[in-house]
C-alpha cells in the first residue's frame, strides 16, 4: 500500500502545473528542418534590387553551401512590386526574378525561406491591408505549387505598430489557409508582434498545423548590437561591450523561455534574425554571434544569421572574401 501511495503521490507531482513547467523547460525542442542559415539582406527587401548595396547571385548561393550553411533566407518587399488595386497583381517580372532565385536555391541543394519582408502599410493599417496581403499569398502559392520542400513559407516578417499580437494571430491563420490550399504538407514559419520579439512570441497563440516553425528574432541587447548603426532613429551610443555574466545569463534565459514554448506548442524553433552591426569592434562582434549560435543550437533551435554582405555583413563584397572570425563563429572549422 505505502508502494501504491507514493506512486499516487509522484503521479499528482508529475500533472502539476509547476512539474509540467519544469518539464517543458529541460525537454528539447522539437527537431527544426531548418539547421544553419543566412539571411541575403540588403537584397530583394530593398525597393529595388541593389539598391542598398547586395544583388543576390548564384555564386553566393554555391559559396554559403560550401561553407556549411543549409539554408538561405530571401526576404522580400513584395508590396513594392504589387498593384494597390484589385486583384494586387504582382509584376510578373519581379516574380520571375525571385523564381530565379529558388532555383538557384534547389539546384544548389539549400532550402530557401521566402518572406514578406517590409510590408510598412500593413503595420500601419492592417484591416485595410489585409486583402492585399492575402492576394500576395495567394499568387505566391500559385507560382510555387509543386515545388519540392527546399522551399519554405514565412507568412510576415516582423509584424509591429497595429500589428498586435491578437491581430497577427489572426493574420497568421487567414495566410496560413491560403497557403494550404496548395501546399498542404510545406513548412510554414510563423511569428509574432513586437518586430518578432520573443516577448510576443511568447504571449501568441500559434495556428494549430502539422507544419508550422515557430520563430523569433533576437538583437537583444539592442543598444550592443545597433550601436552607431545609421539606420536606427536614434542610433545608440557607441562603445557598448558585451559579455559579463549577467549578459550571458539574459541571453541563457531567453532561450531556456523559447525552449519552454516550443517544447509546450509542440513545434520547431527557429530564430529567424540575429546579428551585430558591422562598426561595432569585431572581437566583440564575434563574442556575441558565436554565444548566441551556440546557444541556440544547444536549445534544439535552427538560426539564420543577419546578415551575408551588407551591413551586418560575414562577407565582404569590396574584396570577395569571407570575415574569417565571423564565419568561424557561425560555423565551428
Amino acid at each position: 500500500m505505502k508502494r501504491l501511495a507514493l506512486a499516487f503521490v509522484l503521479m499528482i507531482a508529475a500533472c502539476s502545473p509547476d512539474a509540467q513547467v519544469a518539464e517543458a523547460e529541460s525537454a528539447p525542442a522539437k527537431a527544426s528542418p531548418i539547421e544553419r542559415c543566412m539571411n541575403l539582406g540588403g537584397s530583394l527587401e530593398a525597393p529595388r534590387e541593389g539598391d542598398w548595396g547586395y544583388t543576390v547571385r548564384r555564386e553566393d548561393l554555391e559559396r554559403l553551401k560550401a561553407a556549411g550553411f543549409d539554408t538561405i533566407r530571401l526576404p522580400v518587399k513584395w508590396s513594392a512590386h504589387t498593384a494597390t488595386s484589385k486583384p494586387y497583381t504582382i509584376d510578373p517580372a519581379f516574380m520571375a526574378r525571385v523564381e530565379e532565385i529558388v532555383d538557384w536555391a534547389i539546384e544548389t541543394d539549400l532550402q530557401i525561406i521566402i518572406d514578406v519582408h517590409h510590408y510598412n502599410a500593413m503595420m500601419k493599417r492592417p484591416d485595410e491591408e489585409r486583402p492585399r496581403l492575402a492576394a500576395m499569398w495567394r499568387q505566391i502559392s500559385d507560382a510555387f505549387e509543386g515545388a519540392p520542400d527546399n522551399v519554405i513559407f514565412e507568412l510576415i516578417n516582423e509584424p509591429n505598430e497595429k500589428m498586435t499580437v491578437r491581430k497577427t494571430d489572426t493574420v497568421n491563420r487567414e495566410l496560413l489557409s491560403i497557403v494550404r490550399e496548395k501546399h498542404p504538407d510545406r513548412w510554414v514559419i510563423v511569428g509574432s508582434a513586437g518586430w518578432g520579439s520573443l516577448e510576443a512570441l511568447l504571449k501568441s497563440r500559434p495556428p494549430q498545423d502539422d507544419r508550422i516553425i515557430l520563430t523569433f528574432h533576437n538583437y537583444d541587447p539592442y543598444d550592443f548590437t545597433h550601436q552607431g548603426a545609421f539606420f536606427a532613429n536614434p542610433p545608440p551610443p557607441t562603445g557598448k561591450r558585451w559579455g559579463t555574466r549577467e549578459d550571458i545569463a539574459r541571453m541563457q534565459l531567453g532561450a531556456k523561455q523559447a525552449r519552454a514554448f516550443a517544447v509546450k506548442q509542440g513545434y520547431p524553433m527557429f530564430v529567424g534574425e540575429f546579428g551585430v552591426y558591422e562598426d561595432v569592434p569585431l572581437d566583440q562582434r564575434v563574442k556575441w554571434t558565436r554565444a548566441f549560435r551556440e546557444t541556440a543550437e544547444a536549445n534544439g533551435f535552427g538560426w539564420c544569421y543577419w546578415d551575408y554582405a551588407t551591413t551586418f555583413k560575414v562577407y565582404r563584397l569590396d574584396r570577395e572574401t569571407w570575415v574569417n572570425s565571423m564565419l568561424g563563429a557561425l560555423i565551428d572549422q
